[in-house]
């Protein structure tokens, strides 16, 4: 749920950390965990599903694009546009290392 301490335009990413997340159909899915933000643009890239916790402890967590999210003001949370077997099954990103951070750029 999106909070007073936004502004118009702006959200803090500590409003949208615990925001519920629903599937296509408004089946709830998890809660975002964590943003994931690229340090080189300062644009978010990803967010981190909690899938399966009771208040945010526990259970699983997915990478998904934060591209693939978008704010539902009915259900006051995001909905994934991506069933979330297709990103359990998608391959992994080869411009992520083997803990799913991004790989450091060459030195130039």
């Amino acid at each position: 749920m999106i909070h007073e301490t936004s502004t118009p335009g702006h959200v803090a990413a500590g409003d949208i950390k615990g925001s519920d997340v629903y599937d296509t159909a408004g089946a709830h899915v998890g809660i975002i965990h964590d943003l994931l933000i690229d340090e080189r643009t300062g644009q978010v890239r990803t967010a981190v599903l909690a899938i399966g916790s009771i208040l945010g402890m526990g259970g699983e967590h997915q990478d998904v694009p934060w591209t693939s999210l978008a704010y539902d003001d009915r259900q006051k949370g995001f909905v994934l546009g991506i069933p979330l077997a297709q990103m359990r099954s998608a391959p992994d990103d080869p411009e992520e290392d083997e803990d799913g951070w991004p790989a450091p750029a060459p030195a130039a």
